[in-house]
């Protein structure tokens, strides 16, 4: 099968070019790729954004689907350049990161779990229409950006892969016929420096153009290690693009785009939150007493004592090429990509300065290639979309499940005898491991078509269709060294594998009130794929292949802009329901965690996204959310710790999805003489509080926060030059991004930890563009 699917890749790679490798003859004026055209003034407050929510150029105020768009020049002005920046920026998003291998993206409180090699993500994220098949794989720094759209609800039956909850596109800036460039230092506190370049220009005049981008970021470490002395949750990320735009043809182009970026870093060390009482429980009581009885008392936190090194390292690439071709009844695209990435960390496992479990990680090398062929027709009255995609992916990951230290017997010898006083000592070899070697390989074909139908200039109807054929195949073989702790190191071997037929569809309706004011419906379906259970023993019980996700999506919308466009109004009310939600279970007794469907979800709610160019000189712009996401039918569920047996969260919140979400953001600038442009810009953004797990226990609650950016400066040189001064976290707010239980293996959960946000940084920024 594996090599039917390579086959059918190269194979439609192949035919793609060869069909549109006709004798074409160069112009001396080719026509490049369509692209947004942006009011730098006021991209976001009736400027004309242009996006490819559809897969065709089109205004953003014209496209009947929940979207919001950040384009390069607001994120730079704003100092954006990370996915947590973007959330921050536009409502019902989620960036959720463990680490970057465990990391998700959610939209609507769809989607965020944490990342399984058995899983398809909920939220595609594309990158030049490219789909990336694990999400540590956007956690590359967002540089030289075009434009970046968040797409809300099902979006399958144009996108490539499976998008049951929405999509992030982004889309980076393409080479250009004119020479330019733009070279960026920034400078803070913490040892942050980042620098970022971008040349853009002819190779050969009217026919070959190019763009090179590079970036290196860094910052210490932002959270105390009194242990090791070493500041935990540090930033180390580099890397380049390389892109090559040949335009032999007026309706010929072929862009070819090369990356490489690295991760070296102490990312993704947790603070303890809360200490459980011991009380509530006599194992939890057991294992804070064990804690005390080898010299530690745990506490809530602002440092880590974790007495082994952090160290997150990633490394990916990947090429694309993209080939467009006017055939003047339609538009041929063909879109062939292959990605690598590779994960491999070092890090503590017990969450203590004792050394009982030195390492768990798991060592990830992520290959994929995908081809897209889309054929599209011209605008007009009627006008279609149809298209194929083709995926494959290879998933290797070496664990370590555990890794025991110079305290494991200890450690373990005295919760026994807490419990028994004549329990055997318990022997472990330093050094001992509990390992596992899991090989995934995902394989996915679809077809796809949708098309518009303008019955008059003012109401159109849309329908769209999908289908979807995946198969899942997974072996994971665990393996011991030396004399690892029985009770945790259970053997096992699987080898299963699943295959799903799906096929999706979308209706929709709009209506044009005004030239400007559009209202839409709509009825759509998504689906995400079978799951496989391969990281760890799965309990009696516990089904070793997930059912799909299957989600239908009710939406009406309204896009408006009043007075000459100053004013642009976007509103969304939205009802989703999703059945067998696929989420990550930590069992509260010390095992390991597992994958389940928990249950169906429904999410509804109502977004706002708005802009008020007030003046020439000040612009307010705001979004927000209220979704009001809860399990509609989750009668067997875990409980909470404290609590024994099965529980009902029927009606209960979700996990990770606040209720409501605030972003606001006031621009102001004025003319000096000498061509000089002050500016000033003030955000504020707000997360209600939510839970941090499944089970959605009162010791999970991750607590409601706000937080303020301000960032003064000014334009001079005739634009050439841009020099600002910025503080983010103005008022220093501690507020954590995740929570979850802290154990160590094969013992009670004795605390609440999670990842702290940022602390106050700030810094200063040189923009010269040439």
């Amino acid at each position: 099968m594996k090599r039917s699917y390579r086959r059918a890749l190269f194979l439609s790679s192949a035919a793609g070019l060869v069909l549109m490798a006709q004798p074409v003859f160069a112009k001396e004026d080719p026509t490049e790729e369509a692209a947004p055209v942006v009011d730098e003034a006021g991209d976001d407050a009736g400027g004309e954004i242009v996006v490819t929510a559809r897969r065709q150029s089109e205004r953003a105020q014209d496209v009947p689907i929940a979207l919001s768009v950040l384009t390069g020049a607001s994120l730079e002005r704003t100092g954006g350049y990370t996915l947590t920046d973007v959330q921050f920026q536009t409502p019902s998003l989620t960036a959720y990161n463990s680490n970057p291998r465990n990391s998700s993206i959610g939209i609507r409180g769809i989607g965020v779990s944490s990342a399984s090699d058995g899983l398809d993500t909920s939220v595609g994220v594309y990158i030049d229409n490219v789909y990336l098949g694990r999400p540590g794989m956007a956690l590359s720094d967002l540089i030289d950006v075009d434009r970046v759209e968040v797409l809300r609800g099902p979006q399958g039956t144009l996108f490539g892969r499976n998008n049951s909850a929405g999509v992030l596109n982004i889309t980076t800036r393409k080479p250009e016929f004119t020479f330019g460039g733009t070279a960026e230092l920034s400078a803070g506190n913490y040892s942050y420096n980042q620098e970022r370049i971008s040349i853009t220009g002819p190779l050969i005049d009217g026919l070959l153009a190019f763009r090179v981008t590079g970036f290196n970021t860094h910052r210490d470490g932002v959270f105390d290690n009194i242990k090791t002395g070493i500041g935990a949750n540090s930033v180390g990320r580099s890397g380049g693009r390389i892109q090559l735009l040949a335009t032999p043809a007026s309706n010929f182009t072929l862009r070819l785009s090369a990356d490489y970026s690295i991760e070296d870093d102490t990312c993704c060390v947790s603070a303890t939150k809360l200490v459980l009482p011991a009380s509530l429980s006599a194992t939890t009581n057991r294992t804070l007493q064990t804690l005390a009885a080898l010299g530690y008392v745990p506490a809530p936190n602002n440092y880590s004592q974790n007495n082994a090194l952090q160290n997150m390292k990633t490394d990916q690439k990947g090429v694309s090429l993209q080939a467009d071709w006017d055939l003047g009844f339609a538009s041929l695209t063909s879109i062939t990509a292959w990605r690598y990435w590779h994960f491999n960390p070092l890090q503590d496992s017990d969450g203590t300065p004792l050394d009982v479990i030195q390492v768990n990680v798991a060592q990830t090398k992520d290959d994929q290639y995908s081809q897209e062929v889309r054929l599209a027709s011209p605008p007009g009255r009627f006008s279609w979309q149809v298209g194929a995609y083709l995926f494959h992916q290879k998933l290797k990951d070496h664990f370590i499940l555990n890794q025991f230290g110079t305290d494991a017997s200890n450690f373990y010898t005295t919760y026994a005898r807490f419990a028994n006083p004549a329990a055997p000592a318990i022997v472990i070899a330093p050094g001992s491991q509990y390992l596992d070697d899991v090989d995934t390989t995902v394989d996915s074909v679809a077809a796809f078509a949708q098309a518009n139908f303008s019955v008059t200039d003012r109401l159109t109807l849309t329908g769209g269709i999908r289908y979807t054929h995946d198969k899942r195949s997974g072996t994971s073989d665990t393996s011991t060294i030396g004399t690892p702790y029985v009770p945790t190191s259970i053997p096992f071997h699987y080898d299963v594998s699943v295959t799903d037929d799906n096929v999706s569809y979308l209706a929709s309706i709009s209506y044009k009130l005004a030239d400007d004011v559009l209202t839409y419906a709509s009825y759509s379906t998504g689906y995400k794929g079978s799951g496989l259970n391969l990281n760890s023993a799965v309990s009696a019980g516990t089904p070793l292949v997930l059912a799909p996700e299957k989600v239908r999506n009710w939406e009406l919308g309204l896009k408006s802009q009043f007075f000459d466009r100053r004013l642009t109004l976007n509103l969304s009310g939205f009802s989703t329901n999703l059945s067998g939600l696929q989420a990550n279970i930590v069992p509260t007794n010390g095992n390991r965690s597992y994958l389940a469907n928990v249950g169906d979800v429904r999410s509804r709610g109502v977004e706002v996204d708005a802009s008020l160019r007030a003046t020439d000189n000040l612009t307010i712009s705001a979004n927000g959310s209220y979704n009001d996401a809860t399990y509609k039918s989750y009668a067997n569920a875990p409980c909470p710790v404290g609590v024994t047996g099965i529980c009902d969260l029927t009606g209960k919140p979700l996990f990770q999805a606040p209720k409501w979400v605030g972003n606001a953001t006031i621009d102001y600038h004025f003319e000096l003489a000498n061509e000089v442009r002050p500016y000033a810009l003030a955000q504020v953004s707000y997360r209600s509080s939510t839970f941090g797990t499944a089970d959605a226990g009162p010791y999970s609650r991750i607590d409601s926060y706000a937080l303020a950016n301000f960032r003064i400066g000014a334009a001079f040189g005739k634009g050439r030059y841009d020099l600002s001064a910025w503080v983010n976290n103005v008022f220093d707010k501690k507020y954590f991004q995740n929570l979850s239980t802290t154990a160590i293996v094969g013992t009670s959960p004795f605390a609440y930890s999670g990842q702290l946000g940022t602390p106050r940084t700030a810094g200063a920024t040189l923009r010269v563009n040439f």
